[in-house]
């Protein structure tokens, strides 16, 4: 197969919110592949990553919501770079269950999601 007949899914130096994308220095690199699965009116809870992530929509549509105001949605098919180290989180509001490949590029024993409390700047409005 020849490489270059092949299209990305994405090809970025830059994550979703613009952050140029750097690799952990420290510690052993470990890579981790994941199936998330989330049902109707499911999120994911305020959180934030302190290494690279990508998610690739296999069903569905997902909004992620910023700590920076931000509101995107990935749609099934697309590919998303999840911002390091600024608090978000996801929110599935479809009918069918949502269905999302993860790739980590993170440290072994560390964790790549940690949990946050509800940033006390985001209104009620933002759902």
């Amino acid at each position: 197969m020849n490489p270059e007949a092949v299209p990305p899914l994405l090809q970025t130096t830059v994550n979703s919110l613009g952050q140029p994308i750097t690799y952990p220095r420290e510690g052993t690199a470990e890579v981790t592949a994941l199936l998330v699965e989330m049902a109707p009116g499911e999120e994911t809870g305020w959180h934030q990553h302190p290494v690279p992530l990508l998610g690739y929509l296999l069903t569905a549509e997902l909004t992620v919501y910023q700590i920076t105001g931000e509101k995107r949605v990935v749609r099934s098919g697309e590919v998303s770079l999840e911002s390091v180290n600024v608090v978000h989180r996801g929110v599935y509001e479809g009918a069918v269950p949502l269905q999302m490949i993860v790739f980590v590029v993170g440290l072994k024993d560390v964790p790549f999601t940690i949990e946050t409390a509800r940033p006390s700047s985001v209104e009620d409005t933002d759902a």
